[in-house]
């Protein structure tokens, strides 16, 4: 009996090694990708192996051996595809080139050209510089095509030449069997041990290839900027809050840990290339074990006539059989999505949010179900409008070229007098020099702008309509000095004696009420309306305007605003000698303004019979207008769904109207004695996707993770917001805690199903014990 080559157990073994943890990596993993651990009492991320996890930790606090499991598959889909594909395009092309000289020389010319070019250059010039977008794994394997075949091509190419000369090629073809047959039914079987190890070659050099893209920073999938510091309770000096996550976990994405590229990482840190370096060193070894097994066997047997052994057939049902079992082991809490479902099927119009909660099961809060209060609000009586000789400006909703500025700072009023223009409203004595800590602190703006000239000191502004463009900043060689808040702009010239003051801001047109990158700026003026509500039906108009407007406005006088829209060169000509004068011209301004009554009415429910020590998560559904019940149709389905299963939910129908500061508070202390882990704020639900911002950036993949098994339509959430900037409708009582805003964008339509599933998946994973989310 012929003795078994061992080899062939040990491709076996290495095959379905591979398959196994490709398959189910992320669900054996001990944590998912998911989970953050924040602080370990004192002791600094990245955790040290042992101490929090057994392999250690990445900067922000996940754990390093259950990243590799949950990467395992997008990186070896990767690499065994760019290897094959290679290996393929490789074979292709020396075929084709045996067709004829001409062709054989075009195939060898281009093949040279091609391996002269370093793979990686080539590949990170089309990810980062065409592609520019997330590099999606087709692209990815696209890239690594580009160059990677040439290898493959020139030694399959030398071993088909061999081949073309053996006798019973030449004997095939004198009977008249045809190219094709000859190369699929004789070289290609002779060809088994060859394209084995080169194929294994080419998945290793694409593993080689993935760590080399990520360590200089590019990866597979959507990239986010996560930043944890707003999440923790201890601040910490230095720049370890912060990294870029990798959507699919894949390795060369943990070869990218900002931390794990710097110089830190070969001292002190050194688990964070180490751990990811081993995942690669054993793939490489477990691929080059499959590919030698298969090159002993084939070296003297007929691939073909193997494939009809029962061998052959068991090792196929096996496959299958792992496959079908990756189908049917249920993901890591799989019954949340049952929940989500639930919740998406329970949305329907409510006209009566309190009758709603009484008939889900939910209880009251202090005794009723509504938070109210009667007081008095400063309304808009018309659209805003500013007229500068023949020229007239109306208030727009769309684009916004024309908004009134109206906060406790400003009000109302119709005001008509000569208009005078002040540049960039720089003045040294509105802002004194700061003593810098260190020489190698910035400047500050007072130091900065000390020496300027004084945009004031040329014109008269008392009582006069003052135009003033937005102050950017200075900008010099080496340095960057950001200029002042668009209200204290603003408030030097109201302080000077303006009757009213046109804004110019060329960012307008671009202000979001809630960003979600800063690509996307948060429009200033509405979060200081909100935040300082106006006092006063009466007071100094202001009206804010585009660079378009502004230059149609003053186009009678011969001024044009856009060379101030920018940023301030120092030691330009503008910081000797100021542009401000009187611009001979008469301009009404008008802001109307009035008081009027108000009835403000929130409702409130919670789930009851609740342990007063178990964390609750809030839905706060933000009524837009008296019409608007869309938030109200999400929480009733929510109420619904999760009454039932006992969920420790508070659910908020919220009204901002007149002063929401004021009126959150009201809930607050309505909620007064409970335990509140999470807040989800439904800003809208109207658009074709769903757009989540915050500032605690472990909320950032898990809310994007949930609204992917919910099936809610979103786009990916790109980055934290910056905690001192960020604010949503009623955030001033609830400022500290943990909060996700969920808001509706692009288009008109009707998010509220996705929102219940997102929000009732949530619920789910939290039911069956999730460990990411606050108890």
């Amino acid at each position: 009996m012929p003795r078994r080559d061992p080899w062939s157990y040990i491709g076996i073994f290495a095959f379905f090694a591979l398959l196994l943890v490709a398959l189910f990596g992320e669900r054996i993993a001990p944590h998912e990708a998911i989970y953050f651990v924040l602080e370990h009492g004192r002791d600094p991320r990245p955790y040290d192996p042992g101490l929090v996890f057994p392999f250690g930790s990445d900067v922000l606090g996940r754990d390093l051996f259950s990243l590799v499991l949950a990467g395992a598959r997008p990186t070896l889909v990767i690499v065994l595809l760019s290897g094959v594909a290679r290996v393929v395009a490789g074979l292709l092309i020396a075929a084709v080139g045996t067709w004829s000289r001409s062709v054989r020389i075009l195939t060898d010319s281009l093949g040279e050209l091609v391996s002269a070019v370093p793979a990686t250059l080539v590949a990170l010039i089309l990810i980062k510089v065409f592609v520019r977008a997330d590099t999606t794994i087709l692209v990815f394997i696209g890239a690594v095509l580009v160059t990677g075949w040439a290898g493959p091509y020139r030694v399959i190419r030398a071993e088909l030449d061999r081949l073309a000369l053996m006798p019973f090629t030449l004997g095939a073809a004198a009977l008249g069997v045809g190219r094709v047959r000859i190369l699929l039914r004789h070289h290609v079987p002779h060809l088994v041990p060859l394209l084995a190890i080169n194929t294994s070659q080419q998945v290793i050099a694409s593993l080689v290839l993935i760590a080399e893209l990520g360590v200089i920073g590019a990866f597979v999938g959507a990239t986010r900027s996560v930043n944890i510091a707003a999440s923790l309770t201890i601040a910490r000096a230095g720049p370890l809050g912060s990294d870029q996550v990798s959507e699919l976990s894949e390795w060369g994405g943990l070869l990218a840990n900002t931390n794990a590229r710097s110089i830190d990482s070969l001292w002190t840190t050194r688990w964070l290339f180490l751990v990811p370096g081993i995942a690669f060193a054993v793939t490489a070894v477990a691929v080059a074990a499959v590919a030698f097994a298969l090159a002993r066997r084939y070296a003297r047997r007929d691939v073909l006539q193997d494939l009809r052994r029962r061998a052959a057939a068991a090792l196929a049902i096996a496959v299958v059989a792992v496959f079908a079992a990756s189908a049917v082991v249920p993901e890591r809490y799989a019954g949340a999505r049952d929940w989500a479902n639930a919740a998406r099927a329970e949305v329907r119009p409510e006209s009566d949010l309190a009758f709603a909660f009484a008939q889900a099961g939910l209880r009251s809060v202090g005794g009723s179900w509504t938070v109210e209060r009667d007081t008095t609000q400063i309304v808009k009586v018309r659209p805003a409008s500013v007229a500068v000789g023949g020229a007239t400006a109306v208030e727009s909703a769309t684009p916004v070229d024309v908004r009134p500025f109206v906060y406790a700072g400003t009000g109302g009023g119709q005001v008509e007098a000569p208009l005078v223009f002040v540049g960039r409203g720089v003045s040294p004595a509105d802002y004194p020099p700061q003593a810098r800590t260190s020489v190698f602190s910035p400047l500050d703006l007072g130091s900065e702008i000390a020496r300027y000239t004084d945009d004031y000191s040329g014109v008269d502004v008392r009582g006069k309509v003052v135009l003033l463009v937005k102050f950017r900043g200075v900008t010099g060689p080496g340095r960057v000095t950001i200029g002042p808040s668009v209200d204290t702009s603003i408030a030097n010239a109201v302080k000077r004696g303006a009757a009213a003051v046109l804004f110019v801001d060329a960012e307008l047109p671009r202000y979001v009420n809630t960003a979600t990158s800063f690509v996307t700026p948060t429009n200033p003026y509405r979060r200081l309306e909100i935040a300082e509500p106006v006092t006063s039906p009466a007071g100094v108009p202001v009206v804010v305007l585009s660079l378009p407007a502004a230059e149609q406005l003053v186009a009678s006088t011969g001024l044009s605003v856009t060379p101030f829209a920018d940023w301030l060169q120092a030691g330009s000509e503008a910081t000797t000698h100021s542009a401000s004068r009187d611009l001979g011209v008469r301009a009404k301004v008008e802001v109307s303004l009035e008081r009027a009554s108000a009835h403000v009415r929130s409702v409130v429910g919670e789930v009851a019979d609740l342990s007063a020590d178990i964390g609750r998560i809030v839905v706060w559904g933000v009524r837009r207008n008296a019409s608007d019940h869309a938030a109200a149709d999400v929480l009733a389905a929510l109420a619904r769904e999760l009454v039932p299963r006992h969920a420790p939910f508070i659910f908020v129908e919220f009204d901002p109207s007149v002063d929401p500061t004021v009126n959150s508070q009201s809930v607050a202390d309505a909620l007064k004695g409970r335990r509140i882990a999470l807040m989800l704020i439904l800003e809208n639900v109207d658009g074709s996707e769903l757009r989540f911002s915050t500032p605690f950036g472990e909320l950032v993949p898990a809310i994007d993770l949930y609204a992917d098994k919910a099936s809610a339509r979103h786009a990916v959430t790109r980055t934290t917001q910056l905690i001192d900037t960020w604010q949503w409708t009623g955030s001033r009582p609830f400022f500290e805690r943990k909060a996700i805003v969920i808001a509706g964008s692009g288009g008109s339509g009707d998010l509220r199903g996705d929102a219940a599933a997102l929000i009732g998946y949530l619920a789910g994973r939290r039911a069956l014990g999730a460990e990411e989310l606050p108890r």
